[in-house]
């Protein structure tokens, strides 16, 4: 990606006004695309915040603005767990912002509908969409398209990983040095770090939240061999051998009666769970909750296990960055977006607010820690973002329901899962 400077998009304002010109006599609307090729006009911008993204966003944020003068840039900082919610209603109601963080797995739903605008390449500083493709790793970008068209450019990409106390495996006699590798050595593990009273146990889900119950139920599933949904995605396979092995495992692990107010995290700062599934942002995000939380001393990373007799999976997602097709500043917000894409901005993110843009190359990006990029690159080939249905909210809400039915022994495997193959019949 090469960055369009204001001295270079003056250089091109001739082609530009030419582009803009025959885009106001094609399919696409008029404002897409100025006429001089310079970006202006106030963008609205959503996104969820950290503390630690904040001192990377907000330079940024006033940079751009300073250098193109004509732009001016309002944000809205909104909770990660409150963010899709919140764009769902802004899209229901005709009043999105005009660039957004999304989640790559709400693309297709959002795409289906209209919503999104595909992107401008030449807003981006390449030719083509093949060209913008090529700058970044192709599963990451991947999971921002549908429909043969990309909607968005990622920003934070993660392939999971399995968190553990080394604390509490010295506590129970466990080498800190040696996590376990497979899911039967999970449940072993986990056996021996669970206390008498249940208050302490090993490995601990993240219920009730539908983005992490089909990560960790991805893992399970696809790796003895099953889907959750068919490979077109218009059938429903949990109930399978391999769903229902998968699902009843899901069940005898961890403790849902243990409670915190931030779930299964929480839970693993306190070191009431001394194992978790979880993405590389919360390697800082741990230290935060609890500050004696030493990466390396008091908690480490292992691969995703995997099935003694089954293949590796790796859950992985990535956010985005997108833009509404309602924007009347599609160019602008794409332009914006290039400016945060810059490569030497991807390694400040990796650095100082462990977010991982996936440009080509991120495995040699400086910054981060070197064990969390090699065990992400190790696991690459085996990266899986599950399915990619308009309908993911009703999938992953059926899924959260069938898991949690049975983690809290309301349902039987079986019927958790035949349950949500019937609730997705309706949905598909």
């Amino acid at each position: 990606m090469t960055r369009l400077s204001r001295r270079a998009l003056l250089r091109t304002a001739t082609l530009a006004t030419a582009s803009g010109l025959l885009a106001a006599c094609g399919s696409d609307p008029a404002p897409t695309v100025p006429a001089d090729g310079v970006p202006r006009g106030k963008l609205s911008v959503w996104l969820h915040q950290t503390k630690a993204y904040d001192k990377v966003f907000n330079p940024l944020l006033h940079s751009y603005v300073q250098e193109f003068g004509g732009v001016d840039i309002t944000p809205l900082y909104v909770p990660v767990d409150k963010l899709d919610a919140k764009l769902l209603t802004a899209f229901a109601g005709d009043v999105p912002p005009d660039l957004f963080k999304i989640g790559g797995w709400t693309i297709p739903g959002h795409a289906r509908k209209g919503r999104l605008a595909p992107i401008i390449p030449k807003a981006m500083g390449v030719a083509d969409e093949k060209a913008l493709v090529q700058a970044y790793d192709e599963h990451a970008i991947g999971s921002l398209s549908y429909d043969g068209k990309l909607y968005g450019v990622p920003i934070d990409y993660t392939i999971c990983y399995l968190y553990y106390r080394r604390d509490r495996f010295a506590e129970a006699g466990l080498d800190p040095d040696k996590p376990p590798t497979t899911w039967e050595e999970v449940a072993e593990y986990s056996k021996r770090l669970t206390s008498a009273d249940g208050k302490k146990v090993g490995l601990q889900w993240i219920l009730g939240n539908p983005q992490w119950t089909l990560m960790q139920l991805l893992a399970l599933v696809k790796g003895k061999g099953g889907a959750i949904l068919s490979p077109d995605a218009a059938q429903a396979t949990l109930a399978t051998d391999a769903g229902v092995a998968a699902l009843r495992y899901y069940g005898s692990l961890g403790n849902p009666k243990l409670s915190n107010p931030l779930s299964g995290f929480g839970l693993f700062a306190t070191g009431q769970a001394a194992m978790l599934v979880s993405g590389l942002f919360a390697m800082d995000l741990f230290p935060t909750l609890n500050p004696k939380l030493t990466f390396g001393k008091a908690f480490d990373i292992a691969p995703m296990p995997r099935w003694e007799s089954g293949r590796p999976v790796a859950p992985a997602y990535t956010w985005g960055w997108a833009v509404a097709e309602k924007s009347r500043l599609q160019y602008t917000a794409w332009h914006f977006i290039d400016y945060l894409q810059r490569e030497d901005v991807a390694a400040t993110q990796l650095k100082d607010a462990s977010l991982l843009t996936p440009v080509k190359g991120w495995e040699k990006l400086p910054g981060a820690d070197q064990k969390a990029i090699d065990i992400m690159a190790a696991s690459a080939p085996y990266a899986d973002f599950g399915p990619q249905t308009p309908v993911w909210n009703e999938m992953a809400k059926a899924l959260t329901d069938a898991a949690d039915a049975v983690a809290y022994g309301k349902k039987t495997p079986e019927q958790a899962a035949a349950d949500f193959d019937q609730a997705m019949r309706i949905a598909l």
